[in-house]
């Protein structure tokens, strides 16, 4: 689960920054075309497993974390919180589609991501890096 969730962090970075990433470095932009398509997807799984891995570890040990652990309590709170709003952010369209009946959700839902699209860089960024921490706690180049 929480390579699952690693994964989806760093692509789900990778898209929020996508316009930074590609301001630095054009070539980038074929890459990060490709994952456009899946975006959604990339979301609402981003959301499912940001939710399941606060669950895991527990809403007051993420935080008493930062007491024992501050780096990795930093990176972990950093993921959870990142990826819940990305998964929102990202998820929203095709959750407002799975809604049954004939609602006006799915425009609302895009009304409201463009309107959080601002933030959208800063959180990803934060993501990205809570990703790339995680993986360097796990690959253990990092040490507690």
């Amino acid at each position: 689960m929480g390579w699952i969730h690693l994964i989806l962090l760093i692509l789900s970075g990778i898209l929020a920054a996508s316009a930074y990433i590609v301001a630095k470095k054009p070539d980038a932009k074929q890459m990060i075309d490709k994952l456009v398509p899946f975006q959604a997807f990339i979301g609402v799984g981003l959301l499912v497993m940001s939710i399941l891995v606060w669950l895991d570890i527990g809403v007051i040990n993420l935080f008493r974390m930062l007491k024992y652990w501050p780096l990795g309590g930093i990176a972990a709170i950093g993921g959870v919180f990142s990826g819940i709003l990305l998964g929102a952010l990202f998820g929203m369209p095709q959750i407002a589609k799975w809604i049954p009946g004939e609602s006006s959700a799915e425009a609302k839902a895009l009304e409201l991501s463009k309107k959080v699209a601002p933030i959208q860089m800063m959180v990803g960024t934060i993501a990205l890096v809570s990703g790339a921490l995680i993986l360097m706690i796990e690959l253990g180049i990092l040490k507690p």
